[in-house]
């Protein structure tokens, strides 16, 4: 049998599916287990003797010194485990990822707050694109964002200026076809969705130009 009788969508969505029941219930116990060894970050550093396990930092000799009082240990341990429980089910973003050979930023985010966090937008990074070029996508799409909803002037000759929506849905065609590109292309479309960001083009501009790109697909 030459072809396969399932496609690799498939293989991903199962992927995730499995990766997704390893965190649906978690053991309370060996959360606790694994606590005990761990160092806790904000008191990582251990060049100055700071530096304590969640053991260490929270387990103390209780009132008669001759047993340890865990009742600081327990409650962080069952803050953890509802912290694993309730975690957002981000497995098929996980595995989507890893199978492009994308790597997730911790460095770089964007929130939207309201009084309280209303969106978040994450990013991830083929892992030798430069830091600069990294900042730019995600300082010009930080922009486009500020800049949505503000009123935009005619220009010169009195014509009406692109729409926030026209903006957005080219950044959101661009960013379609960049999720699978894999050659220098990627580059080129990143400089323009900044440009595009940053009003140094018009969707007009930046609609030939995206036409003249050449993108390798997987």
């Amino acid at each position: 049998m030459t072809e396969r009788p399932y496609t690799d969508t498939d293989l991903r969505a199962e992927a995730a599916r499995q990766h997704a029941t390893l965190t649906e219930d978690p053991d309370f116990m060996g959360v606790g287990e694994q606590m005990e060894a761990a160092w806790v970050p904000s008191v990582e550093t251990t060049e100055d003797g700071s530096g304590r396990t969640w053991k260490q930092l929270l387990v103390v000799e209780d009132e008669t010194g001759d047993d340890e009082d865990y009742a600081a240990y327990d409650e962080a341990q069952r803050k953890i485990h509802a912290l694993i429980r309730g975690a957002a089910d981000v497995s098929e973003w996980a595995v989507n990822l890893g199978a492009d050979g994308l790597e997730p930023s911790t460095e770089h985010e964007i929130t939207l707050n309201a009084g309280r966090p209303i969106a978040r937008i994450h990013f991830a990074f083929e892992p030798s694109m430069p830091e600069e070029m990294r900042t730019d996508l995600v300082e010009g799409i930080g922009d486009a964002i500020n800049e949505a909803g503000a009123d935009r002037e005619d220009d010169a000759e009195g014509e009406p200026a692109d729409s926030d929506s026209d903006v957005f849905d080219l950044i959101s065609e661009i960013a379609s076809r960049l999720r699978d590109a894999t050659d220098s292309g990627e580059y080129h479309a990143v400089g323009l969705i900044y440009d595009l960001a940053m009003s140094r083009t018009t969707v007009a501009e930046a609609r030939a130009e995206l036409a003249d790109i050449e993108f390798g697909h997987v």
